[in-house]
């Protein structure tokens, strides 16, 4: 089973200069979570994830204005990133403790040119992928 069978292709992503407002809009909008953030639109490179918990912890419970601060400022480069064409059969999934499982729970697809090219929400429920609990 590879990557490419299973993602969600050409997924929402955030720009990096989206404010933390814009970004949890989007997420509004097309009920989704997580997101990649990436350089622009339009080149989709891959820069780091942000979900809507990293909004609420890192901004707004920071004191910030989430008109203020982009998606950059909080976006995190701990999740898992793939190929189209790698294996997930057997693919481990390595999480440090209880904290760790939200945004652990998505890989970004990136091509070689580390374009954004699909999204796997989940694959904790993905038959073949292992998640390994230290």
């Amino acid at each position: 089973m590879l990557a490419r069978e299973i993602m969600i292709p050409e997924p929402f992503v955030a720009a990096a200069g989206a404010t933390s407002a814009e970004v949890a809009l989007l997420m509004q909008a097309k009920d989704i979570s997580v997101v990649p953030v990436v350089d622009n639109p339009k080149d989709r490179r891959y820069l780091g994830t942000i979900s809507d918990r990293d909004i609420v912890t890192q901004c707004v419970a920071a004191g910030h204005d989430p008109t203020d601060c982009q998606a950059l400022d909080h976006a995190r480069t701990d999740t898992i990133v793939v190929s189209p064409d790698t294996e997930l059969e057997g693919f481990r999934i390595e999480q440090l403790d209880e904290k760790d499982t939200h945004i652990r729970s998505t890989i970004v697809v990136v091509n070689q040119d580390k374009r954004v090219v699909g999204f796997i929400p989940h694959p904790e429920f993905i038959q073949g992928i292992v998640i390994v609990r230290e």
